[in-house]
């Protein structure tokens, strides 16, 4: 006999959401063209308004990173405009951001959402 699962609908939705996010980070590198030679990129949701890119070399040391205004539909790409600083406080699983852009200043949870985007999965080469 075989066993389903039945996922709730905001299970699927935050699927979506995320596979959707995804696919608007491949396109902002793509639209951006970096022009910097890196081997994957991690990417962070920070809250619900920016995604966090963070450029690799092969070693998996950071090169740079781009940031993504979803709210303003924005992309940042000088790593001198914000700043951005992920940490895991004592004691606790999830991961902590905080982001200064200009004279704002944003806070919250950080959650990874892929942890290696390979240069093939976003130029499709």
């Amino acid at each position: 006999m075989e066993k389903r699962i039945h996922l709730s609908d905001e299970v699927v939705k935050n699927y979506l959401k995320k596979k959707g996010i995804l696919e608007t980070v491949k396109e902002a590198i793509r639209e951006t063209k970096p022009d910097l030679k890196f081997a994957g990129a991690t990417v962070y949701l920070l809250g619900k308004e920016h995604v966090l890119v963070l450029f690799l070399d092969e070693e998996e040391n950071p090169i740079s990173d781009m940031l993504i205004d979803l709210k303003n539909n924005e992309v940042i790409t000088d790593p001198k405009m914000f700043k951005v600083k992920i940490e895991i406080p004592p004691q606790e699983t999830m991961e902590h951001y905080k982001l200064w852009i200009d004279n704002r200043y944003y806070e919250g949870k950080a959650e990874l959402l892929h942890p290696w985007l390979t240069q093939e999965e976003i130029f499709g080469t």
